[in-house]
Formats: structure tokens, C-alpha cells, sequence
């Protein structure tokens, strides 16, 4: 995701301090029984031991379900790389389906190469700290990386990394989000190929760093929906005039000081803005926002305006926004 300082969480929590909030997290469901569009029976999430019931999708596409989300006054809550928990590795099916089954559809996952081309599931651009392999995921092929074992920053598990493949075909099966951060090892070309395969346009958003990314990934795939930094009403107006369309544009707007205002003058022309709570333990907004155990400050964000947020702490947050949840799903969310 935009920030690289993930591993300094999972090494204060390794040394004991301080408590990891997500500890306790259930993966009971966070929504409440909804009333779906057209009067169809609520939907209601599922248990955690069954699958999870998608809620019934608008008949339309992505672009009109952002503007239904934004005229909800809902939110789409996205899990930092799957949702990972103690147990459950970053970048995983298994962690994916565990987050859904806990009640979020959006999950940001990071996408690697392999050394024999096959487009993976991995964060760093080595092997050491998520996996019981060794050196560069580029230097490895498919078939030695497969057979490799996904590690928490406690334990090694079952789960082996996935292909994006099956990561897009799971994800339009279940009527997931998919925030799309192509990693130095990968190139656009392949990812978007890879999307186009699954039928998957309507399923993502590509995670750009830059203006000249943005304006790449619009060029190479201007139906797809791309998440790009926008720090002012001004800067919107740069993105617009170099061809960035406006309804294929989702506002990253920092994970560090949440800005209401911009995110009303965002809206007012069109524009979904997304705002990250995520980062290192110690310094991160989730990590504040959880000190008292009042998670109050996240109904704050969405009161505000915000409709997009991404966050480390998944589940806890899940809970706290059932509400604002709920009034998204009739977006297809």
C-alpha cells in the first residue's frame, strides 16, 4: 500500500508492546440485516464458520456505484493488504475470505512477478519477512514461490502465495473491491491484461503514486477506476486538463491529517475521495484512534464526508461503522 513502515508494526507487536488491538477481534458479522433495492428479503452477513452473502449489486458500473456510495453518506471500508490478523497472513485467499466473512468487501492486495512472468500476491520485493522463502520474488519462478509458506510476524502458516488470477476470479465471484498496488517487480500492462481476463472492470481500483502514473494507467485502461493523490481542489483541476477523467478518479487523500473540507469540495464535482487510517502502530491513526478503546473518530471521518477508508484494523473498524456500512450495500458494496 502507500506506506512501507508496516513491518515496524509487526515488530513492536512481536516484542509485547504495546497490545495489539486487533487481538481480540471477532470475526463475528459487522453488519446489520440491510433492505436491498427493489425489496428483495435483507440481506444479512454470514457466520463466520459459512460463506458470506454478497449484497445484491446495482445494474451498473463501478463508476455509478461510487456516486451511489457517495450519495448514501455510507462508506466502503477497505482492508489493508487482505486484512491480515495475528493468524492470518498479508496477501492471502485464505485472509481475504476470512475479511469477508467478518463483514468488509474491500481489500487492498500487492501485486509481484515472478521470474518466469506469472503475476503473485506479495508486499516487499523479497521473500524474507511474509513467507519461508529467501531473495527476490523476481529471482524465483512460479513453481518455487507455490510451494512456499505464508508467515505472520509470529508463525508460519498453511496459506501458500496466491496468483492474481484466482485472487480477481474469488474476488468477482464474491462481489469484493479489489485496490490494485502493482509493485516494482510488475508492470501495468500484465495486471490490466489479467483484470480484462477475469471480467474483473468492474471489481478494482489501481492504486498510482504520481500524476505520470496516473496519467499512464488512464491512457493504457481509461474505462478502469485509479485512485490517485489529490491534495487540493487546484491539483484536480491539473489531473483533469492532462485527461484524467473525473468519473473513473478516486481522490487519495493522505493518511495523516483527515481534510473534510476538501473532501466536500471533491464531491460537489463528482470525485469519491479515499483517506487511509493505517501506518506504524505507534504513530498511525488507527493506533490513536484506539488508545481510549473509543473508536468514535472513524464515525467522525464518514460524518465528515468521507466514503472511502482504508484501514489496518479491519475488523475492530468494521464494527464500528456497521451503520454507515449498511447504507452502502444497496450501492453494491
Amino acid at each position: 500500500m502507500r506506506t512501507s513502515a508496516f513491518a515496524a508494526i509487526l515488530l513492536v507487536c512481536a516484542c509485547g508492546a504495546p497490545k495489539d488491538p486487533t487481538a481480540t477481534a471477532s470475526t463475528a458479522p459487522a453488519n446489520p440485516p440491510i433492505q436491498t433495492p427493489g425489496g428483495e428479503p435483507p440481506v444479512v452477513a454470514a457466520p463466520a464458520s459459512g460463506p458470506a452473502s454478497a449484497p445484491s449489486a446495482l445494474a451498473g458500473s463501478l463508476p455509478e456505484r461510487l456516486d451511489c456510495l457517495r450519495a448514501s453518506g455510507g462508506v466502503l471500508l477497505i482492508g489493508h493488504r487482505g486484512g491480515l490478523t495475528r493468524d492470518y497472513p498479508e496477501n492471502a485467499i485464505e485472509t481475504m475470505e476470512r475479511t469477508l466473512k467478518a463483514g468488509t468487501r474491500g481489500m487492498e492486495i500487492d501485486i509481484a512477478t515472478t521470474k518466469d512472468g506469472v503475476l503473485t500476491l506479495m508486499h516487499d520485493d523479497d521473500l524474507d519477512r511474509t513467507s519461508t522463502g529467501q531473495g527476490l520474488v523476481s529471482d524465483h519462478t512460479w513453481d518455487e514461490i507455490s510451494k512456499l509458506k505464508l508467515e505472520t510476524y509470529s508463525k508460519a502458516t498453511d496459506f501458500s502465495p496466491p496468483k492474481l488470477e484466482d485472487v480477481l476470479a474469488w474476488a468477482v465471484k464474491n462481489n469484493v473491491l479489489l485496490e490494485l498496488d502493482k509493485k516494482k517487480s510488475s508492470s501495468f500492462d500484465p495486471i490490466i491484461a489479467a483484470v480484462r481476463a477475469a471480467k474483473a472492470e468492474n471489481t478494482v481500483f489501481f492504486i498510482t503514486y504520481s500524476d505520470d502514473q496516473a496519467i499512464e494507467v488512464h491512457q493504457k485502461a481509461p474505462d478502469l477506476i485509479i485512485t490517485a493523490s489529490v491534495n487540493s481542489p487546484a491539483h484536480l483541476d491539473e489531473l483533469l486538463q492532462k485527461g484524467v477523467k473525473a468519473d473513473r478518479l478516486v481522490a487519495w487523500t493522505g493518511t495523516e491529517t483527515p481534510d473534510p473540507e476538501l473532501w466536500k469540495a471533491l464531491a460537489s464535482r463528482g470525485i469519491e475521495s479515499a483517506f487511509g487510517t493505517l501506518g506504524p502502530r505507534n504513530s498511525s491513526l488507527d493506533g490513536k484512534y484506539w488508545q481510549d478503546d473509543d473508536g468514535s473518530e472513524y464515525d467522525q471521518l464518514v460524518s465528515s464526508g468521507l466514503p472511502i477508508l482504508v484501514t489496518d484494523l479491519t475488523d475492530k473498524v468494521s464494527r464500528q461503522l456497521a451503520s454507515a456500512k449498511a447504507k452502502s450495500a444497496s450501492c453494491g458494496f
